[in-house]
């Protein structure tokens, strides 16, 4: 049993911005957002009350329900302008983009060439208000499209490398790691990658001792060395 500190012990609750888009990949949403979402306080519990390390809020286009690809439908915490207004007031601590079939459409000039560029204005805008961008996936190809990664080493999906590189010409693209610490960029290679990304950053950001606690509480073989990958060989050209 856990004995709570004492209040205004804690540290402040970070918070943590998803976008979520038509036929994103499920488990580059949940499986990211459950390593924020499981952690707690040193000295407290999962039945413990607030406050908690962090708060996950998902983002979309619009305040209206999103579906993931083959899976369920999500309703947004906040649109793409309240996020903006919520970062603008106080910068959020980490937004990340998530991969998936979506992506494609989502980056397709040929067919909403005014979506496309008010989502990359959007992402750059946020970059000027969020300490630390993510994405899982091929989410990275929205980041290296907004030109952030340029100079930075990064991952991606490695069965759609190729792809999501040409995004990106000038990224220092990792065709190995399950995921990249480049300081204010953050990336992670596919699907699974993205929960260990996850809690990495939740080390990062709240200490070792939380995220341990976090992959206990969360029953996760965390695959704690990104050198170490779990596909042979990788698929850089596929």
């Amino acid at each position: 049993m856990t004995t709570p500190l004492a209040h205004g012990a804690f540290p402040p609750t970070q918070r943590v911005g998803i976008l979520v888009y038509d036929n994103f990949e499920p488990i580059d949403v949940f499986g990211f957002a459950e390593a924020f979402t499981i952690a707690r306080f040193v000295g407290t519990g999962y039945d413990s009350p607030p406050p908690y390390p962090f708060s996950v809020k998902l983002i979309g286009h619009r305040r209206e329900p999103v579906r993931s690809i083959n899976g369920p439908a999500v309703m947004p915490d906040w649109d793409m302008a309240e996020a903006l207004a919520e970062a603008l007031a106080e910068p959020l601590d980490v937004l990340m983009i998530p991969g998936g079939g979506g992506t494609w459409p989502l980056l397709d000039e040929t067919t909403d060439p005014e979506g496309v560029a008010a989502l990359l204005d959007w992402v750059r805008r946020m970059d000027e208000r969020v300490k630390l961008m993510a994405s899982v996936c091929t989410g990275a190809a929205v980041l290296a499209r907004a030109g952030l990664l340029d100079g930075h080493p990064a991952t991606t999906n490695h069965a759609s490398f190729a792809w999501v590189a040409q995004h990106g010409p000038a990224v220092l693209w990792d065709s190995v790691s399950r995921w990249v610490d480049a300081g204010r960029y953050a990336t992670s290679a596919g699907v699974s990658a993205g929960i260990d990304l996850g809690f990495y950053l939740v080390s990062r950001l709240a200490g070792r001792a939380v995220a341990e606690n976090a992959v206990a509480s969360a029953e996760y073989d965390w695959h704690r060395d990104p050198q170490m990958p779990i596909d042979y060989p990788q698929r850089a050209q596929a």
